[in-house]
């Protein structure tokens, strides 16, 4: 298990890493000892959920109880449907949403 507490940080629909608070809170969980990650997830005018949560899975690799997830807007959702695909036993550190939702249409799926 490691020991370095990592923070996935999961923009939204059209979003981008540079946007509105990642900068501001990258810095700060850097500034708290954190590695942070904060990928550009792909097809972001035409996300599928499918697609991102792959996506999400590559990039996190091995999950712990120092693995943290931030989801903004349609991040919340990858997050939540990430979590669920994991083993019934799986910890992590924590989980935190700003302005989430969930639906979609059936074709974004």
């Amino acid at each position: 298990m490691s020991t370095q507490k990592r923070v996935f940080i999961i923009h939204g629909w059209d979003g981008y890493p540079e946007e509105g608070i990642f900068p501001w809170l990258k810095k700060e969980l850097q500034n708290r000892g954190f590695s942070v990650f904060n990928p550009s997830m792909p097809e972001l005018l035409r996300p599928k959920i499918k697609v991102w949560v792959e996506f999400l899975k590559e990039q996190v690799g091995a999950l712990d109880e120092n693995t943290f997830l931030f989801g903004h807007s349609i991040g919340a959702q990858i997050i939540l449907r990430y979590l669920e695909s994991l083993p019934e036993d799986t910890k992590i550190g924590g989980a935190v949403f700003l302005a989430g939702w969930i639906h979609l249409t059936e074709e974004r799926k």
